[in-house]
Order: structure tokens, then C-alpha cells, then sequence
């Protein structure tokens, strides 16, 4: 199924760019901060018959650009999945008979060489980094994430790629707001998705994946989500990225999913990724997509739309057991408790948060999840937790009367200073 999965800049044509040398982060055996790692890239080689450019080599196959075109029948439209930023993914098999999924970046050529040669730059220290994340033991041990089979460095001609062993379904994007998913594989994903945030963040130094997306998720042939691009992940292994800056935002702010703290303050959090998990959750239980083809409106933010939704049903005479935001056509599906959908929606609220301080951590997001009925759960561990993120302050605020902590009274709506991005002079340092 072809989809404008994401967004992607225009790619205006002209002079054929030239690559410059690109600036590698160095590797060695320590990582940061002094933590003990196995390397997975060897030493980068200069190349003098390259003009000096140099060379990445990881313990995975590499492919040609021929390789990857029998792959993918020359990456025709039947074998194209969807976009992602700056690049594209398709379906392939071996000549074995693998299934697999390859997925390429775009060629970005400009009259302007100095722009051409910084999204080339950028396309390069992309792949190198995933292809050192997903080769060492931290990108190797989670079911959730995707397995690496080779990739595809052909600087001169910018010809970048990688090869996943994925038998791809479709993107959770062109899957969230049709039939094809029921409840149960809906709670599924999502728990998913917790989990592998959750890993992520636990590893010393910790991984920041800041930015999740539909798009970025693939359903396997069984409805399993696994996660194929890495593109805004810091941390750990990589070392710390700014892949996107305050200064460059411009290019991401038109996205539903980025955090509204980055985008009032310039700064990530470390709970950036709690949000855009936020809104990957809206769109599971509501059916909803929020880019793509079949988003309708450009300006729509996820945050005031849900809020909104609450409202208006209230406001509409629903009981408050019934202000959720779960799609009508889930509410009949076997399985479906309307304490589940009040609990998702409060902690979707609490996620979005502008305080990132106030946002629940992605291990009490897990147990939140865990506890719903639909997984058999305590129940009585959402109530704690809900009254718990209900409870907390920022330090030097007095409680706010406007928010309580009740999962059977209409307390779902966020008050309209925390909708709003709020203002600089209320920022708090982030302890984690």
C-alpha cells in the first residue's frame, strides 16, 4: 500500500551535488562516558582513490546499489511501503526466497552545493548511526526492534540503504485508522511500543529516541510493531545527536509528534518521547491519523483536538465514563472496558503535559497499560498511578484546584494554561 507516510521536503533538481567528507564520530573502546562497549564498527579508512572520503564498514553485509534494485524489482511502486524523512521503504526478497524490507535515502540534489552537501552529510551520519546502533548488543536484544541484514554506502553517488529481515504488513500509519486492527492488536501495539521506549531508557548512559511515529513502525506479517528508523535517537552507543536543533526545528515543527516543550523552549526533554508516544496512542484508539494522506488538516494538533473531543462530549451531556477518546466503532469490539478508555485518555493528558517533569516515566506508562482490563490487569495499579500523576507539582507551585484526581468524574480536560506551550519563565530544571 502506497502512502505519503511522512512528510517529505521538496527536492528541488539541478548541478549534480558533490559530497563532501563527512565529520564521523569517533569510536573506540570506551564509550561515553566511560562505560565499557564492544565496538560493532570497525576503524573508518581513508580512501585515496575516493579523493580521501572515507569509508564506513560494519560486521553485516554490505550491498551494492544493484543489490538492493534486485531486491526490490528495481524498487518498483508494487514493492514501495512508504516514505520516511528523506527517504523511502519497500518490500524485497532474496533470491533465496527471503522476505525482506529494504529502505533507501534520497538523492538531494540543489544548485545550492553547500545545502545538497549538508542533507547528504546528514543522510550519511544517519545510516552510520543506526547501522551502529541496530549492530550492537543494545539495538540486538529487543524483539520490538528491527534486525539488521546488511546496508549499501556508495558516498559518490549517494547511494544509501539498509536491509532489515522484516516481512513487512504496512507501517502502523497506513494501518491506524482503518479496520485492520482490532482492540486487542491495538493494546497490543501500544504495550509494545511502551516496552521498547522503556528498554531504551534504561540503559546507562540512556537512549533518547525524542520522536515517535507511526510511519517509523512496521507491523510485521503477525501484527507485531517493530521500529526501523532511528533518526532523532541520541545516546548510548551513538553519542549524543542534535539532529535537530531549536535553530532548525522549522523543519519538523509542521509535525504533529514533536514535543511542544522543544518547540516552546528549544530544548529536549528527556521525556520527549513520552509525547509523541502520546500521540501514537491517540491515533490507536481513536482511529485517527495525524499525517499523511489521510490527515486532513495540516494545522490540526493532536493535543487540542483531543481535548477539544473531550469537551465536546461533555459539554454534549455524555456521562463522564463515556468521555473518552475511543473510536465508536472499538467501543462494541469484545473486550473493550469504558475504564480503559477514561484511564488511556487521562494518561494520553498526562503524556502531553508541557511540564515534561509532570509526565509519567515510560516504565510507569508500561505498568499503566499492563494493569487495563483488556490485558487482565490490576486495575486497582492504574487508579494509584493516575492519582499519583493527578497529585504532582512542580517545585514552588501551590496545587491547582481546576485538576482532580478522580477516574469517575469529568477530570479528563487539561486546564488552558497547560494546552497553551506555556512560557519560558516557567520552565523548571529537568531531574531525572
Amino acid at each position: 500500500m502506497a502512502s505519503n507516510s511522512m512528510d517529505t521536503e521538496a527536492e528541488p533538481t539541478g548541478v549534480p551535488m558533490t559530497i563532501q567528507n563527512p565529520t564521523h564520530p569517533k569510536y573506540t573502546q570506551s564509550g561515553p562516558v566511560g562505560v565499557p562497549v564492544t565496538p560493532s564498527v570497525k576503524p573508518l579508512a581513508s580512501n585515496p582513490a575516493k579523493g580521501g572520503q572515507k569509508e564506513m564498514e560494519f560486521s553485516v553485509k554490505k550491498y551494492s546499489w544493484r543489490e538492493l534494485e534486485l531486491l526490490t524489482d528495481s524498487f518498483s511502486e508494487e514493492n514501495f511501503i512508504g516514505n520516511v524523512k528523506h527517504g523511502k521503504v519497500y518490500r524485497g526478497k532474496t533470491e533465496q526466497g527471503q522476505e525482506v524490507t529494504v529502505k533507501i535515502w534520497f538523492r538531494f540534489e540543489s544548485q545550492n552545493i553547500d545545502l545538497a552537501n549538508r542533507h547528504a552529510n546528514y543522510s550519511l551520519t544517519r545510516l552510520e548511526c543506526e547501522c551502529t546502533f541496530l549492530t550492537h548488543p543494545d539495538g540486538m536484544n529487543h524483539p520490538n526492534l528491527v534486525k539488521l541484514i546488511g546496508y549499501c554506502c556508495e558516498v559518490e553517488d549517494h547511494h544509501l540503504g539498509v536491509v532489515y529481515d522484516l516481512r513487512s504488513k504496512d507501517t502502523l500509519l497506513n494501518l491506524i485508522d482503518k479496520d485492520d486492527l482490532n482492540w486487542n492488536q491495538r493494546m497490543q501495539v501500544a504495550l509494545a511500543i511502551a516496552r521498547v521506549l522503556e528498554y531504551l531508557h534504561c540503559h546507562n548512559p540512556l537512549y533518547q529516541l525524542r520522536f515517535v511515529h507511526p510511519a517509523l513502525i512496521m507491523l510485521d506479517q503477525d501484527s507485531n510493531p517493530v521500529l526501523f528508523d532511528f533518526f532523532m535517537l541520541s545516546g548510548g552507543i551513538v553519542g549524543d545527536k542534535q539532529f535537530v536543533s531549536y535553530r532548525d526545528k522549522s523543519h519538523l515543527c509542521y509535525l504533529p509528534y514533536l514535543d511542544i516543550y522543544f518547540n516552546g523552549l528549544g530544548v529536549w526533554s528527556l521525556r520527549s518521547g513520552q509525547f509523541s508516544f502520546a500521540i501514537v496512542l491517540i491515533g490507536l484508539i481513536s482511529k485517527r491519523a495525524f499525517s499523511g494522506e489521510n490527515w486532513k488538516d495540516e494545522t490540526e494538533q493532536p493535543l487540542i483536538w483531543a481535548s477539544d473531543q473531550y469537551h465536546t462530549k461533555l459539554k454534549s451531556g455524555f456521562q463522564p465514563n463515556d468521555c473518552h477518546l475511543v473510536h465508536e466503532s472499538l467501543k462494541a469490539e469484545p473486550g473493550v472496558h469504558d475504564l480503559d478508555g477514561v484511564a488511556l485518555t487521562k494518561m494520553i493528558f498526562h503524556c502531553m503535559n508541557f511540564h515534561s517533569v509532570k509526565r509519567p516515566t515510560m516504565s510507569q506508562i508500561v505498568q499503566c497499560l499492563q494493569g487495563l482490563h483488556a490485558f487482565n490487569g490490576d486495575f486497582g495499579v492504574v487508579e494509584g498511578l493516575l492519582r499519583g500523576w493527578d497529585s504532582y507539582t512542580l517545585p514552588g507551585k501551590k496545587k491547582s484546584s481546576k485538576w482532580k484526581g478522580c477516574l469517575k468524574t469529568a477530570c479528563l480536560g487539561m486546564k488552558d494554561d497547560e494546552i497553551d506551550q506555556g512560557k519560558k519563565k516557567d520552565a523548571q530544571p529537568i531531574n531525572h
